[in-house]
């Protein structure tokens, strides 16, 4: 049995997410033997992980909060990453803008 079994209130987990292909590796490190899961994107971790919090240890899955810890990997910096990502969704939207503005108008 864990720490975590039988309590009622609002559960905390802190979880080490590593990147492996296209997989985001998590690991429970409160759950007994640090149970580990996986997900596609690290949106969908903090739902996997109320599962397996709530599957391994019968508390309510709504009463779980997770902190998420991520590591990209050899090589991979997320902050650089998010700051491309966020730079190529401004530059998308800079070129809707543009082509809506030189559109003809009818």
């Amino acid at each position: 049995m864990t720490a975590l079994a039988g309590k009622t209130d609002s559960v905390a987990c802190t979880v080490l997410c590593e990147r492996e292909g296209d997989w985001w590796v998590v690991t429970v490190p409160e759950l007994e033997a640090g149970e580990v899961t996986q997900a596609c994107t690290l949106g969908e971790v903090p739902a996997t992980v109320a599962d397996l919090v709530a599957l391994t240890t019968g508390v309510d899955p709504a009463s779980v909060e997770v902190n998420v810890r991520a590591h990209a990997g050899p090589g991979r910096d997320l902050a650089k990453l998010s700051r491309v990502a966020l730079a190529t969704a401004d530059l998308a939207i800079a070129w809707r803008v543009i082509r809506e503005a030189l559109a003809p108008t009818r």
